[in-house]
């Protein structure tokens, strides 16, 4: 398990032209470098469109317009464009319907390995709420989903402190493994966080021992050979320990199964929203059931610092 690495031959980057759209194209072009992947960026053209002066919707085709679709395939290519990528294969896409059901189909359709994409549409409010299509792409997501909401900047190499937000079952060391593998061969540091609810502090000594065990089970001996690894127990409210352990840590990525335990929050809404919607990073949810291979797959580039073209 030292040596682990994943397997990443296909990201899905889907986009609809925002600032956030933009930060995760470019994280995705970053990570496709290190892992020599194809990227496909897709934009989804709603099956209806507004009336003038806020009077709704209406149903309408777009998609077999050759006017609209023309001008949408140059716009895809001017906002892939604004990101040097030099190297890395780049496919765009078109679907038309609701966007959360395009994106999933386009997964599924594509193999993609990841997905990558913004926290927040062109329309919502940037720290009051996450938009409600990669909400819904979470929420029953056929592959990884790494969100990204802000420009991670130009830095080489993968992560380089991690924290994984986890329980202490069995169901929950793949997501451990997946965390490793991602960590920077210069700087592998993780930190392995379970959080027990509020209301149980008072026996906080107890339980906050066998949580560490039970953390420490996960985590094969000789992995520690090759990974800087801290346990770490919180009580309290999952989304907000996570969220300021992550800023202590000053952590590049989070990553965090989406089964439902009531160590990170029986609910999406209670931990994964407001992680997602607020970490100072990006957030990888890996969801349940999901087997992502993560033995045998050797790296083939190092990634480049990305970033916008002048």
């Amino acid at each position: 398990m030292a040596d682990t690495n994943l397997s990443i031959h296909k990201i899905l980057c889907p986009t609809d032209f925002s600032d956030f759209a933009a930060s995760a194209f470019a994280e995705s072009v970053r990570l496709a470098r290190w892992f020599g992947a194809k990227v496909t960026v897709l934009h989804v053209l709603p099956f209806a469109v507004p009336i003038a002066g806020d009077m709704g919707y209406i149903p309408m085709s777009v998609a077999n317009d050759k006017t609209v679709r023309e001008a949408k395939l140059m716009e895809i290519q001017s906002f892939v464009d604004a990101t040097e990528h030099t190297g890395v294969p780049i496919e765009t896409a078109i679907r038309e319907g609701d966007a959360c059901v395009e994106i999933r189909e386009a997964v599924r359709e594509a193999g993609a390995d990841l997905v990558v994409m913004g926290t927040h549409g062109r329309s919502g409010f940037k720290r009051l709420a996450l938009g409600s299509v990669t909400e819904a792409v979470l929420r029953n997501a056929p592959a990884p989903v790494l969100t990204v909401h802000r420009d991670v900047g130009r830095r080489k190499g993968l992560y380089r402190r991690i924290l994984c937000a986890t329980d202490v079952s069995e169901r929950t060391a793949r997501t451990i493994a997946v965390a490793m593998a991602l960590a920077d061969e210069g700087a592998k540091h993780l930190t392995v966080l379970n959080v027990i609810e509020d209301g149980r502090e008072s026996m906080g000594g107890d339980l906050e021992r066998a949580a560490l065990d039970g953390l420490q089970k996960l985590i094969p001996d000789e992995a520690r050979d090759s990974y800087r690894i801290e346990n770490h127990v919180a009580f309290g409210q999952a989304d907000r320990e996570i969220l300021k352990l992550a800023a202590k840590d000053d952590a590049d990525l989070v990553v965090m199964g989406t089964h439902r335990h009531a160590a990170l929050g029986a609910l999406f809404g209670s931990t994964v929203r407001g992680v997602v919607r607020d970490a100072p990073c990006p957030v990888l949810l890996v969801p349940t059931g999901y087997v992502w291979p993560v033995t045998g797959i050797a790296r083939t580039q190092t990634a480049e610092p990305v970033g916008r073209t002048a």
